[in-house]
């Protein structure tokens, strides 16, 4: 059989191609660049960090002449920075590509280099001057010392600077002095490095802390400082005396501040400190007052017979040294430092627990003398009966509770020295007779109290007068509505408080606000009217978590002067307000408080501790929660039971109630007891507007008080 004659050609046709290939006349090889050159935009300038004017534009291009989708890479010089948008090019059909080029930081020669595989890399050039003024900061000290009304011994001197900070010389500077002083040379120009100065800055003559700024148009501002310090800083007093050791000096340590002229100068801040010697400086930092002196409030010397020493101290002067001697000391005599005669209720803690005094021959006090005290009649309880005798040589017994003898008798011995006694004569609390009464304001925006509410106001009411027996004399009240109270022509035995029910800012937000309204003008200014006002938002939640109760009692004990009335006018029961450490210093409450440490446990603070933390409604008013925990009258309500306690019925006493404190509940605390208990709500307590009236015995107002 023949073949197909197609199957010869199949074989042949491959052949061919060979032969075709094999005489070279294929397709011709692909171009490549062998030329990358700048075209446009050489020898440009601009301002740094801005771009340049013109775009830059870059050719590649071989033998035969421009090469089209060639792709170009453009890098700037790492130490200049900038950009060049787009950095990554590929040409046109003219072999041409565009990029901008924005400058770097660098004032100078700038380069932009470009690249791509193969072929020699193209740059360009630009000169980069400084940009716009932007910045102007200190170059000098931005804050020194300066003795008041001299001229500062560092002039102040700026720079002014580009957003890169390049120098920008010829830029006006205006200084403008705020708070007094003056200055020279007030509106120079910048320099060849970019720098200006005032000819001269002289403060003003208090001891302030001056200002001085240096401004540019359109940018920002240089401040310097310079705080005033005394032209002389010396002693005036206090230095060179001798006392008993662990006593106080007879003067207090103190100096004077002055002016060149000798002029005395104010409010410089003085700090007395201890260099040698033990012992404490108290009062300080004080500042001057107006015949410029700080003085200490008191130096007690180390318990060690020998050299004592201390200094003051001022920013920007030298220490002013105190030299003291301390001598030891024999104790003389013993005589009472508190009433030997008292009189108080059965179950009661006495008003003043008694303490001693111990003397030297000369009269001084003498320190570190142990203090037993001991009943010699009667079944009271005492607490802290061993005491030692302190700066002022007094010994104080922690507290004396009185039991059911008519007679008690406690005796104070040194050892050495006759014993002292102090007596009590005790008798049953009358009844009760001081008034509280509640009035319900009604009128929009208050509502009604429900039943529950009710209940609780009358529940607080019968509570408090169980423990205050009697107040002031009644007082006629004769005034005009206010935001506590309506229109009032009536005589008042006890106290009215209106009660306010009604929207204030939400749930969890201010629960109320409480108060006197209006005092009366014997010693202790306790309440006549007063307020009490609570958001309707969050009862409903108090009276489901069965706190309503324990909050209205505690509310109205603001009312009856709890923290709000300890430091009213001539009261001074509160110390340290503002501070780290407030205490109330009330004797009777004091006592309480002792005699309520739990066994085996020691307060080494200041008794009665008063609430640090929170808001204006909080700290100064209440006792301290991280130490008596769930007393009623912390700013805290905490789970389970929160007592009234004879520590806060005593306060009550300090402020001139006649008290039954045998009627409080019991209680005690310790310091790790806070840590066990459950978290505690606080009370957020919002301020009355308005000032507190005094009003006297014709119920005219003598006196006006803003709230604290």
């Amino acid at each position: 059989m023949n073949a197909p004659l197609r199957a010869p050609g199949a074989v042949w046709a491959p052949v061919l191609l060979f032969l075709v290939a094999a005489c070279g006349e294929g397709p011709a090889e692909p171009r490549k660049p062998t030329r990358l050159e700048v075209v446009s935009g050489s020898n440009q300038s601009g301002p740094v960090g801005e771009a340049l004017p013109g775009r830059i534009i870059v050719r590649a291009s071989d033998g035969q002449g421009p090469l089209a989708d060639v792709v170009v890479a453009a890098a700037v010089e790492s130490s200049a920075g900038g950009s060049a948008a787009p950095a990554s090019l590929t040409t046109d059909a003219d072999g041409n590509a565009e990029t901008t080029w924005t400058l770097g930081s660098k004032i100078g020669t700038q380069t932009l280099t470009f690249t791509t595989t193969g072929v020699p890399a193209a740059a360009v050039t630009a000169a980069a001057s400084a940009g716009t003024a932007a910045l102007i900061f200190p170059v000098s000290a931005g804050f020194q010392h300066t003795v008041v009304s001299r001229a500062v011994t560092v002039i102040p001197r700026v720079q002014v600077t580009d957003l890169f900070g390049n120098p920008i010389a010829g830029v006006p500077v205006t200084f403008e002095p705020e708070g007094g002083g003056t200055v020279t040379g007030a509106t120079p120009s910048t320099g060849s490095d970019g720098t200006a100065s005032v000819g001269s800055w002289t403060i003003g003559p208090d001891a302030l802390t001056y200002v001085l700024r240096g401004r540019i148009a359109g940018g920002t501002v240089a401040t310097f400082q310079a705080q005033g310090i005394p032209a002389t800083f010396v002693a005036a007093g206090g230095n060179g005396q001798s006392a008993n050791t662990g006593t106080a000096v007879a003067t207090a340590p103190a100096v004077r501040a002055g002016r060149d002229d000798g002029s005395p100068l104010p409010d410089v801040l003085v700090t007395f400190a201890i260099t040698g010697g033990g012992g404490i400086v108290q009062g300080s930092p004080v500042s001057t007052g107006a015949d410029g002196i700080a003085r200490a409030t008191r130096w007690i010397l180390g318990a060690a017979p020998g050299p004592n020493a201390a200094e003051a101290r001022s920013t920007g002067k030298d220490p002013i040294a105190f030299q003291a001697t301390g001598v030891p000391a024999l104790p003389a005599a013993a005589v009472a430092g508190s009433a030997t005669s008292q009189s108080g209720f059965f179950g009661n803690f006495v008003s003043a627990p008694p303490s001693l005094r111990v003397n030297d021959a000369q009269g001084n006090p003498v320190a570190g003398i142990p203090v037993t005290f001991a009943t010699s009649q009667g079944d009271g309880v005492l607490t802290g009966a061993t005491a030692t005798t302190d700066f002022e040589g007094q010994a104080r017994l922690g507290a004396w509770r009185l039991g059911n003898a008519p007679a008690h008798t406690v005796t104070a011995t040194t050892g050495v020295l006759p014993p002292v006694s102090f007596s009590v004569t005790a008798s049953t609390p009358p009844p009760s007779t001081f008034t509280i009464e509640v009035r319900f304001v009604t009128t929009a925006p208050a509502v009604t109290p429900t039943p529950a509410q009710q209940a609780a106001f009358d529940q607080a009411s019968a509570r408090w007068k169980e423990i205050l027996i009697s107040g002031d004399a009644p007082y006629p009240v004769n005034e005009p509505p206010t935001f506590c109270y309506p229109a009032m022509n009536e005589t008042v035995p006890g106290v009215v408080i209106f009660a306010k029910l009604q929207a204030i800012d939400g749930v969890n937000g201010i629960l109320g606000q409480a108060g006197p309204c209006i005092v009366r003008d014997d010693p202790g200014y306790l309440a006549a009217v007063g307020v009490m006002q609570f958001d309707t938002a969050d009862l409903v939640g108090l009276e489901s978590s069965g706190r309503l109760n324990a909050v209205i009692l505690h509310e109205m004990g603001h009312v009856l002067g709890f923290g709000t009335l300890w430091n009213f006018l001539n009261n001074a029961l509160l110390t340290g307000a503002g501070g780290s450490d407030p205490f109330f210093n009330g004797s009777s409450t004091r006592g309480a408080f002792l005699a309520s440490v739990a066994a085996g446990s020691t307060f080494t603070g200041n008794p009665v501790p008063v609430e640090n933390t929170g808001g204006g409604g909080t700290r100064d008013s209440h006792w301290r929660e991280s130490t008596v925990s769930n007393e009623l009258m912390t700013g805290f309500l905490n789970q389970g039971v929160n007592p009234l306690s004879a520590i806060t019925a005593a306060s009550f006493r300090d402020l001139g109630y006649l008290v039954n404190d045998a009627v409080s509940e019991q209680f005690t605390f310790q310091a790790f007891l806070q840590t066990v208990l459950q978290p505690a709500f606080r009370i957020v307590e919002g301020k009355l507007p308005g000032p507190i009236l005094v009003i006297d015995r014709r119920g005219r107002v003598v006196r006006k008080v803003e709230r604290q």
